[in-house]
């Protein structure tokens, strides 16, 4: 959905379901002490809908003011983030759609670039308030399910729990909670302007009044449980022809709260108060200061984050001197600039987040602009000027020179005062560039490891040097990562922890890691000692600061990967990418099967190996995670490396094998702004892995020479054409990545790279057509095409992957099935990505008879059951499926499925039975988590036999309405431990403490209401 917006605004998360962040502009890095998000109504015209967002919250009469970010960001006392959520709101669209909104905007705001660490207030309009209920809603059930139709990580439900725990008020303009005995007037005269007549619409208006309904008893529900404020604004003038669209009983029907009419508004008007002295904007910022005030008297936001390291050892003197540099002069006096410089590793950016935090620096530049760039050693300056413009709430300029964009910047930065920060700056020439903030009362603050750089800068500029921490923070840093809790440090480890942690020299980093590295050692002998007398000879040896850094890092690592030689293979596999770039597990995953490196041993568990390799090096500090949440195998959702180990990898390489090209396994040139690949890599005759990932390659060489190259990592390139030739010079390449790529077609060469395992070619836009020779990939595991808008077809050859796993084809709206491909598909073993945009029956799905997953959701025509040939995908270990129509389920379904594992039936709203046979002696024997989600229409779970279920341990009723009883004999399932009941009718929840009443197996079970 295209989004033509105001210059002002912008979308923050590029999606089909935009969140435009109008407060701060900086983009967030800001201290923010609250966070409100606005939900829009309907849109008026038959138009695009997709300004609905930014016409709702204008001031009334005047269309280019937009209140939430003119006036509340200066009338609240906390620093605040103000989003306005952007959906489908076309006056056709079918309001029983609200709940896929919403679930489409949690996928968004779950995202881990959002933090919601603060107080969250909503507001919403009309439709919008019915979207953000359902919101509420979808976040209550995620806290406590696997839904199918997103299919939440532990990670996700621990950022839902997070998210609907801070939402501490909400505030709604004219929503029709209770329907509305004028909403048939009002659609019919919409229908009218826009020239249409639809009966469909009409007659379904009945059923959508009581979904709304029944929407406002699932949404008081929580808050209750949450104590959510609630305050309602009502109109008081009639729309023209329609009246009162939503009356005074309907606006106010929620869980308790305060309410306001604003006598002089209608329903379109409602939202936009006339002035600041509007009454009703008075009452609104009064409400959300009231939900600040009572966060506050409650308890302090959960977070999202926990750091295991206290935010300040050493920090606290770098701080106050920095914030004294920057604020020591008047809020309007001359530009200036303050420069922090120190060794890689002595935590200046730990540093800068400390300073963005600070409330004295924050109240400094109140009413101007902060803004952060990384700009690393090798930065894209035209793309940083992109950035810049976005902060500055620009659309972004498409100048050729890089001069004349720094020109037209430095205009836009000439009238505003700016908090610029340039983090890891390398190169005078990538300053000059960056030196923009020139407007009175600007400070600009770099970081940078070279100090000459900083006296080329400016004459004028304030240096601080970071030194190494002192002996006693060098010694609570370490003992933190070292012994759990800090303090129980063994008498016998006592001395020599001592003198291991002044051998790290005040390094943070080195403390750090090597701190993680002993930790769990208990022998002085066999463990401290020997490391302590390596890290001794370091410092007897002649190498400058950083060697010595490196090698005292790479003792670590050397002590991890002694267990397991892989760990150097993954270790270095994170330095083919950019600076500061991210991972998520599934991606890693795919990959290191593709080179080989998981599974060590043949029929062992892929995932679990790979998981368990990142796992250590998470647990050594070789990798951060930022979700900071206790990790598992779907946990793992983003992690990244910090650029002192990533230098640290390019040192072990150079060690290793000397410099480039000698004998190098690995050729990393990832980041460097190239447009042509280098001479010196066509021609690379022991090289295994190659990377030019996120450059500017446009063109790829006829003439390529790599014949042991495993690996091909060219994603992120502006790839035009794919020559045959090219594909010709690597017949041992098991991984190619050419995502986001610009190319229509590949060759029908690909078809030759018969050991090839994994296959990216995510986000290639313009990818129309995918070559027949596919089929010729016997080896393929990983067929990954999400994005690839453009497809139109999988072609036939699909027909000849037969070690296919997973075909990930996520966000290719206009594919479809070449003929028999499904059925042909006879030997995929997971397909792990299907959504209903695909255009592929469920019977051809249950075709691809060795599955081992498979997840799908939609519609199917009322009363159709589940199609025969589901009973052919016997080795299926998870199925989760979402089908609003399915009215029964075969009585066969447990015996089919002996080898199923997780089993969830999400949303089959005309579901009413099970059949008895899904509790029967000897059904679903492996079965260990069985969810019947949001099954409205279920009345009865059948009596349960000995022997059956035996391995069950979950079963989830969440949002089964009409449930009423379950039988006593639950009490037979031995396994059983968790029984979830949320969003479920009360009678159902006596009727359970009943059952604990009168059995003691019952009271066992962890029953969540």
């Amino acid at each position: 959905m295209s989004c033509i917006e105001p210059p002002s605004m912008r979308p923050v998360f590029e999606s089909d379901w935009p969140v435009h962040q109008l407060w701060p502009p900086s983009g967030g890095k800001q201290r923010t002490e609250l966070d409100v998000v606005l939900f829009h109504g309907l849109q008026l015209t038959a138009n695009d809908s997709s300004d609905a967002w930014s016409s709702t919250w204008t001031q009334r009469g005047h269309d280019d003011v937009c209140w939430p970010k003119e006036w509340l960001p200066f009338d609240l006392a906390e620093p605040v983030r103000i989003f306005s959520v952007s959906y489908n709101a076309h006056n056709l669209f079918p309001l029983d759609h609200v709940s896929q909104i919403a679930q489409n905007l949690f996928q968004t705001l779950m995202n881990p670039r959002y933090k919601w660490h603060h107080p969250i207030v909503f507001i919403g309009h009309s439709f919008g308030g019915l979207v953000l209920k359902s919101l509420v809603v979808e976040l209550k059930r995620a806290s406590t399910i696997r839904n199918p139709s997103y299919n939440c990580s532990k990670a996700t439900v621990q950022r839902a729990k997070v998210f609907l725990r801070n939402v501490r008020g909400v505030a709604f303009y004219a929503v029709p909670h209770a329907g509305s005995s004028n909403i048939p007037t009002y659609v019919n005269k919409l229908l009218r302007c826009n020239n249409r007549h639809d009966a469909g619409i009409m007659d379904n208006i009945p059923r959508w009044q009581r979904d709304m309904e029944r929407l406002s008893v699932n949404f008081d529900g929580i808050v209750t449980e949450n104590e959510i404020i609630i305050y309602a604004f009502c109109e008081g003038r009639p729309m023209e022809q329609v009246g009162i669209l939503v009356d005074f009983s309907s606006a106010r029907r929620s869980a308790g709260g305060n309410s306001y009419k604003v006598e002089d508004a209608d329903h379109m008007e409602v939202c936009k108060p006339k002035s600041k002295g509007d009454p009703s904007y008075r009452s609104l910022l009064q409400f959300i200061i009231t939900c600040q005030e009572v966060a506050r008297e409650c308890d302090q936001p959960l977070e999202e984050v926990h750091d295991l390291t206290p935010s300040m050892f050493g920090l606290e003197s770098y701080v106050e001197r920095v914030e004294t540099l920057v604020t020591s002069e008047g809020r309007n006096a001359a530009p200036r600039y303050v420069g922090v410089w120190g060794m890689g590793g002595v935590g200046k950016t730990l540093l800068l987040q400390r300073l963005y935090e600070n409330p004295k620096l924050q109240g400094h530049f109140q009413g101007g602009m902060f803004i952060w760039l990384t700009v690393g050693q090798t930065p894209d300056i035209m793309a940083l000027y992109r950035t810049l413009s976005a902060e500055l709430g620009l659309e972004p300029e498409l100048y050729v020179s890089p001069e004349d964009y720094k020109r037209y910047l430095h205009t836009q930065f000439r009238q505003k005062r700016v908090f610029l920060v340039l983090d890891d700056v390398w190169q005078d020439k990538a300053f000059d560039s960056l030196d923009l903030a020139k407007g009175d009362g600007s400070v600009t603050l770099l970081t940078t490891r070279n100090l000459s750089l900083l006296e080329r800068a400016s004459p004028d500029i304030c240096q601080v040097h970071m030194r190494p921490l002192s002996k006693e923070d060098s010694w609570s840093l370490f003992c933190v990562h070292a012994f759990r809790p800090p303090s129980n440090v063994p008498c016998e480890l006592m001395a020599l922890a001592q003198s291991m942690a002044e051998e790290c020299k005040g390094l943070p980093l080195a403390l750090k890691v090597i701190g993680r590295a002993m930790f769990g050692m208990t022998s002085p002998e066999l463990q401290w000692k020997p490391l302590l007398k390596k890290l001794r000879e370091l410092r007897m040896q002649e190498r400058t600061v950083e060697e010595q850094l490196y090698e005292c890092l790479n003792l670590c690592f050397v002590l991890l990967f002694e267990g397991d030689c892989r760990l150097k293979d993954c270790f270095l596999y994170f330095a083919a990418f950019p600076e500061d770039s991210e991972f998520d597990f599934e991606y890693v995953l795919w990959h290191w099967i593709g080179e080989g490196l998981v599974p060590a041993h043949d029929g062992d568990d892929p995932t679990a190996d790979a998981f368990s390799l990142l796992k250590k090096l998470w647990e050594r500090s070789f990798i951060e995670s930022d979700d900071g949440l206790e990790l598992g195998e779907e946990d793992f959702l983003a992690f990244k490396v910090h650029d002192v180990i990533r230098d640290l990898a390019f040192y072990i390489l150079e060690k290793d094998c000397g410099p480039p090209p000698a004998k190098q396994l690995y050729f990393y040139c990832s980041g460097q702004n190239l447009e042509e690949i280098p001479k010196e890599f066509t021609a690379i005759s022991e090289a295994r892995r190659l990377s030019l990932d996120t450059n500017k390659l446009w063109r790829l060489p006829e003439s390529f020479y790599a014949p042991k190259l495993v690996s091909l990592l060219l994603g992120r390139n502006p790839i035009e054409y794919v020559p045959a030739s090219f594909l010709s010079n690597f017949p041992k390449l098991r991984v190619l990545d050419l995502s986001y790529g610009r190319f229509y077609s590949l060759p029908e060469e690909l078809g030759d790279l018969t050991d090839l395992v994994c296959l990216d070619l995510s986000h290639c836009d313009n990818l129309e057509i995918l070559p027949d020779t596919v089929g010729k990939l016997h080896v393929l595991k990983f067929l990954i095409l999400c994005g690839c808008g453009m497809l139109e077809y999988l072609p036939s050859g699909v027909v000849g992957l037969t070690s296919l796993q997973v075909l990930h084809i996520n966000g290719c709206d206009n594919l479809t099935w070449a003929e028999h491909t499904p059925s042909g598909m006879a030997r995929a073993e997971s397909l792990s990505h299907l959504y209903p945009t695909v255009r592929a029956s469920l019977e051809d799905i249950c075709g691809l008879v060795v599955l081992t997953q498979l997840s799908i959701s939609g519609k199917r025509d009322p009363g159709v059951e589940l199609p025969h040939n589901i009973s052919g995908l016997t080795k299926l270990k998870v199925l989760r499926l979402g089908l609003e129509n399915i009215e029964t389920l075969p009585a066969e379904m447990p015996y089919w499925f002996i080898q199923l594992q997780d089993l969830d039936l999400w949303g089959f709203k005309s579901l009413e039975y099970l059949p008895r046979s899904f509790t029967c002696r000897g059904a679903f024997p492996a079965l260990r988590e069985f969810r019947l989600c949001h099954c409205w229409r279920l009345v009865e779970f059948p009596e349960v036999d000995e022997g059956a279920l035996p391995k069950l341990e979950t079963l989830d009723f969440s949002g089964c309405e009409s449930l009423g009883t379950l039988p006593l004999s639950l009490e037979v399932l031995t396994s059983l431990r968790n029984l979830i009941l949320c969003d479920c009718d009360q009678t159902l929840k006596d009727s359970c403490r009943t059952n604990c009443v009168k059995s003691s197996i019952w009271r066992r079970f962890d029953i969540q209401y």
